[in-house]
């Protein structure tokens, strides 16, 4: 179902602990609720009902950052799209159903579009942009290629109340992580319900709990895979949002660039992409005066980067927040990824 955050979509002013709880939940959205009772010395049932209020209201969802190529999506893409104004609504309506797509960013630049896919194959990747191109009132468009996945960690949203520290915690890494069915399985069960017990998810896999609860603590262990309080950037005061192409200088090092860029507050996502740009990144910002601020000083003091073209959000579309591989656009798995659970064969693992 197609959304689009509004003014009225926002829900009331967060309180300190609505925030104490997300801070606690973007570092493990898996602790157990006696526990967070514990550190913020509230009663159990306190922190359930907040913790489904906030869930409800869109806030944020429980979910898992992974590694797309867990999921076995091999080929992944940002696409830029010139879409002629009268057929704007149409195209991104069609962009939206399409399973290929995760989410659609409304932009200013040269683009007016930004669509981002993940497609199983080169060949399936190849379809897709036949049938893009093929929309009605799509001038053009150009496909940057994810490379690699260097950096997608979600956790740009404050520690504690407005004002605090920025959250700084290990990201996912895409690094040589490849398709094992039961992993990818597992995560499929986690994007369903980002707190189901391990049992339950055994139960429904067909796999003893040993063995989904091992293969969870590898996949966090590798840097593959978070679960998380993934929020909607809209509902928490980050109203400046912006996609980055960054052009580096002549013979800088990519991947010191990219480390970088890893360490400015607020940069969740940086992608070696085929094409025009070097890196491909989205920064997340509680306004334009910060979003300026951010660039200029963080941004512009980076010695290998030569320019950057940035692409500023004007409306971000998206289905749901029931899970993410990639950045503030929480999205749910597209079906062409996810086997239904009755169908879904048994998995025999040792961990």
């Amino acid at each position: 179902m197609l959304r689009s955050p509004t003014l009225a979509d926002v829900p009331p002013p967060l309180t300190p602990l609505d925030h104490a709880l997300f801070a606690q939940l973007q570092r493990d959205g898996r602790v157990p609720f006696t526990t967070l009772a514990e550190r913020l010395g509230i009663s159990e049932a306190q922190v359930r009902r907040r913790v489904r209020a906030l869930t409800d209201a869109d806030v944020f969802s429980i979910a898992p950052v992974a590694s797309p190529r867990l999921l076995g999506l091999e080929q992944l893409a940002c696409v830029g799209l010139v879409v002629r104004g009268p057929a704007m609504r149409t195209v991104t309506q069609r962009l939206v159903q399409m399973p290929e797509v995760s989410f659609v960013v409304v932009t200013s630049g040269e683009f007016n579009l930004l669509a981002e896919v993940g497609c199983v194959s080169s060949g399936d990747l190849y379809r897709f942009l036949l049938k893009l191109r093929r929309l009605r009132g799509v001038q053009a468009s150009e496909t940057f290629v994810y490379l690699n996945v260097l950096q997608q960690k979600f956790q740009w949203v404050l520690d504690g109340a407005p004002g605090g520290s920025w959250s700084r915690q290990a990201a996912v890494v895409d690094g040589a992580a490849e398709a094992d069915p039961l992993d990818a399985a597992i995560i499929h069960e986690l994007q369903r319900e980002g707190r189901a017990p391990f049992r339950d998810i055994g139960r429904r896999l067909g796999v003893s709990e040993r063995t989904v609860s091992a293969r969870y603590g590898r996949l966090i262990e590798r840097r593959e895979l978070q679960v998380i309080a993934v929020g909607n950037p809209l509902h928490l005061g980050f109203d400046a949002v912006a996609w980055l192409g960054v052009t580096l200088a002549e013979g800088a090092d990519l991947e010191r660039a990219a480390a970088r860029l890893g360490e400015v507050p607020g940069l969740d996502y940086v992608v070696v992409p085929s094409g025009r740009y070097d890196l491909l990144c989205e920064l997340v910002c509680r306004d334009n005066d910060e979003l300026v601020a951010v660039l200029d000083n963080s941004v512009g003091d980076i010695a290998e980067v030569a320019h950057v073209d940035t692409f500023l959000c004007l409306r971000m579309l998206y289905k749901s927040t029931a899970g993410a591989w990639g950045a503030g656009r929480s999205l749910a798995a597209p079906a062409l990824r996810r086997a239904p659970t009755a169908t879904r064969p048994r998995l025999e693992s040792s961990a």
